[in-house]
């Protein structure tokens, strides 16, 4: 994830804005990072988010309610704790949903290793988030060399999602309202016209990462042999090869200077934003069903080339980011 959204500094800042000339008491308590909320004759208890890292590496994240020595970033508060829904846990019943509310998903099907499918695609387990139980992308009509999703296959039933080519994002809704957003481009390696492409993504990765032994290895050589190249090619000057797809796969440094926001929202609504507000009324409806009150919810999906957005899956446990209070206030103290 962006720097910005982990940075408790930026979650104080957008609290001291909001409350700033009202008769808002807002009471930290250090030792469980629980904050109290009293306006307008009531009272809310906000309960802390944090992102952990495994081991301290941040490209093996969680999320986490504690504070503890895996903690690598702030995930912001929000107003009850942690909670689930079926459709936030398997990807399929997601999809399901989406296909009998006509929103756009990419095709999909169970996952048969005898029967390729016509489209180009990914395996996926039905659950997992971060970006891991992943495999591919695959070309149409191919089966995969190698049985990549082995690994975590187990236990989890895995299926085919048609592989979209185009710019990956997270958009953020509280309740219905579509709050902060972050999506970029395939991350790339750029030729020269000298360096062969082994050489161009063991530069990539350098100095954070051994390509010899990066975890991601597979799913890199996989998109390198789904643009039907390899690793002692000459890239040609220019040209340039995506060595990832998915979310927040950037192997780079946050943009901007972690104070600004980094929402891409302003942008996709322009683009898309009736597709994106046909979510938001639809997850409203949905979760209404099960929580009485708004909610934080985060969808996961691909815009392709032409704008179209093809959404994927839902979390209901997702970072708050700073702009999400504004939102969140404005219902609870209505």
């Amino acid at each position: 994830m962006a720097f910005y959204i982990n940075d408790i500094l930026n979650h104080l800042r957008a609290l001291q804005t909001w409350s700033a000339g009202k008769d808002m008491a807002l009471d930290l308590d250090m030792k469980t990072f629980l904050l109290e909320v009293k306006y307008r004759g009531r009272y809310f208890t906000m309960y802390p988010m944090f992102q952990g890292g495994e081991n301290g590496r941040p490209e093996r994240v969680f999320h986490m309610e504690v504070l503890t020595n895996e903690t690598i970033g702030f995930g912001g508060w929000r107003p009850y704790r942690t909670i689930q829904h079926p459709l936030s846990t398997d990807k399929q019943l997601f999809k399901n949903f989406l296909r009998c509310q006509g929103i756009a998903t990419p095709e999909s099907g169970l996952h048969d290793i005898n029967r390729p499918p016509t489209f180009d695609y990914v395996i996926k387990g039905t659950r997992g988030s971060f970006g891991k139980e992943i495999s591919g992308p695959y070309r149409a009509n191919t089966q995969p060399t190698k049985d990549s999703w082995a690994q975590w296959s187990a236990g989890n039933q895995t299926f085919i999602e048609q592989f979209i080519n185009g710019e990956t994002a997270k958009i953020w809704f509280w309740g219905k309202r579509p709050i902060f957003a972050q999506s970029h481009v395939f991350p790339v390696v750029r030729g020269d016209g000298v360096s062969s492409l082994d050489a161009l993504i063991r530069k990539r990765l350098a100095p954070r990462r051994n390509w010899d032994t990066f975890a991601d290895r597979d799913l890199i050589l996989s998109c390198f042999d789904f643009q039907q190249t390899d690793l002692s090619s000459v890239v040609p000057e220019g040209k340039e090869l995506w060595i990832d797809y998915r979310f927040a796969q950037r192997y780079a440094n946050p943009p901007g200077n972690g104070i600004d926001s980094d929402s891409t929202l302003p942008h996709l609504m322009e683009r898309s934003g009736a597709q994106i507000q046909q979510m938001g009324d639809a997850l409203a409806d949905l979760l209404r069903q099960a929580i009485p009150a708004p909610v934080l919810i985060t969808v996961d999906c691909m815009v392709d080339r032409q704008g179209k957005i093809w959404w994927l899956e839902m979390n209901t446990n997702s970072l708050m980011p700073p702009e999400g209070y504004a939102a969140m206030f404005e219902d609870m103290f209505r």
